[in-house]
């Protein structure tokens, strides 16, 4: 859903359909509640979410565009940032940051891509639980490869 073609640029294609879109040099004041996919290119100054019954997390996606920007909240499954939020970012599901993108503010998510050049100036919250309660991280003599010379041993 979030892959893009290498010729393709991912300032501007995301290869989603939109139900919803904020048309560029528009401005809105006010929460902001959508049905499906939505893109926004203006501005709004408030918060983003879905109709009640598709906020349970059925995979659609708000997103930010190049030129938009977003002086508010979003409260969505998933998320892609490529123009500007001041405000925070709740996914339940997968957040993509995109090269130029600023975020001001912080980000829960379960999957989370930022990639280089965009700024993130907030605290990263994974939902899901860390991956060192589900292991054992700790290391007999027994599963130390022989090819391994262990100069000091911590206790």
């Amino acid at each position: 859903m979030f892959e893009f073609s290498k010729k393709s640029n991912p300032n501007t294609d995301t290869q989603l359909t939109y139900l919803t879109t904020v048309g560029a040099g528009s401005i809105m004041k006010g929460d902001f509640i959508h049905n499906g996919n939505m893109l926004l290119l203006g501005h709004l100054i408030g918060d983003i979410s879905q109709t009640a019954d598709e906020g349970s997390g059925n995979g659609h996606t708000a997103v930010i565009g190049s030129t938009g920007f977003l002086l508010g909240n979003i409260y969505s499954p998933h998320a892609i940032i490529i123009g500007r939020i001041e405000g925070s970012v709740f996914a339940k599901g997968r957040v993509e940051i995109y090269p130029g993108a600023v975020v001001i503010g912080d980000v829960t998510y379960a999957q989370i891509n930022v990639h280089p050049d965009a700024k993130v100036n907030g605290n990263l919250r994974c939902l899901l639980p860390d991956a060192a309660e589900q292991k054992n991280l700790s290391l007999s003599n027994e599963e130390i490869p022989s090819n391994v010379v262990l100069l000091a041993k911590a206790e």
